[in-house]
C-alpha cells in the first residue's frame, strides 16, 4: 500500500487527478515458479529462436488478470479499496503450466508459458473485470488466457513448436502494476501487492 500512496503523493504536486497512468492487475510468480520459468528459459535458449528475441526479466514476469490501460489518478483510491476487498474474499489457488509456445497464436510475437483457465482463476479474473467497470472503464473483450510471458520477438516465433510442461504454481496474490514505457521495453512496477486470504 505504501507504493500506491507514494505514487499518488508524488504526482499530486506535478499533475492533476485527471492525469493518467498505465495500469494492469496481475499475479506475481513466487520463488518456486520463477525457478521453473528460469529452467524453461534455459531450455528454450538451446532452440532455434529469432535473433531479435528479448527475454522478459524476472521482475517483469507476471500473470495478467485484467488490463486497465491509461487510468486517471483519481481512481487509485477506489482501485486499492476494491482490490483489498477481492483479496480478503478470495482464497489462494494453484494453476498448472501445461505448455510453452508462441502466443497468442502459432506465429505470435510472444513466447509464453500457458495455464488452463480454472474456475478459481477465472473467478478472480471476473472480479477484476468488475473492478474495471466500477471505475467507469470498459474491460477488454478478448478471452482470458492465463500465461506468463517469457520472451518477445518483433518477427515472431514462427518456427517453434510447443514445449510440453507440467508444473503446479501457486497463485496467491493480487498485484497492481504500473507499466512504464522504456527504450528496452516496458517495465512493470508493483504499486500494491495483496495476499489472497479468502
Amino acid at each position: 500500500m505504501k507504493k500506491i500512496r507514494t505514487l499518488m503523493e508524488t504526482m499530486k504536486d506535478t499533475t492533476s487527478e485527471r492525469e493518467a497512468v498505465r495500469l494492469f492487475v496481475g499475479i506475481a510468480p513466487n520463488r518456486a515458479t520463477q525457478r521453473f520459468l528460469d529452467i524453461t528459459c534455459m531450455h528454450l535458449e538451446s532452440l532455434r529462436l529469432p535473433r531479435d528475441s528479448r527475454w522478459i526479466s524476472e521482475p517483469n514476469r507476471h500473470l495478467t488478470l485484467v488490463f486497465l490501460g491509461d487510468t486517471e489518478l483519481r481512481h487509485l483510491a477506489t482501485i486499492e479499496q476494491i482490490l483489498q476487498e477481492v483479496a480478503l474474499s478470495t482464497p489462494a489457488c494453484t494453476g498448472q503450466i501445461v505448455s510453452t509456445h508462441p502466443f497468442p497464436r502459432d506465429r505470435g510475437k510472444m513466447l509464453a508459458a500457458e495455464l488452463p483457465p480454472t474456475p478459481p482463476l477465472t473467478g478472480l479474473h471476473e472480479k477484476c473485470r468488475a473492478m474495471v467497470r466500477a471505475i467507469g472503464k470498459q474491460p477488454e473483450r478478448k478471452s482470458f488466457r492465463p500465461h506468463f510471458t517469457l520472451a518477445r520477438s518483433r518477427t515472431g516465433f514462427s518456427r517453434m513448436s510447443a514445449v510440453p510442461a507440467d508444473f503446479i504454481c501457486a497463485l496467491d496474490n493480487l498485484t497492481l502494476y504500473h507499466s512504464l514505457l522504456a527504450p528496452g521495453g516496458s517495465q512493470y512496477q508493483p504499486l500494491l501487492s495483496l495476499p489472497l486470504k479468502g
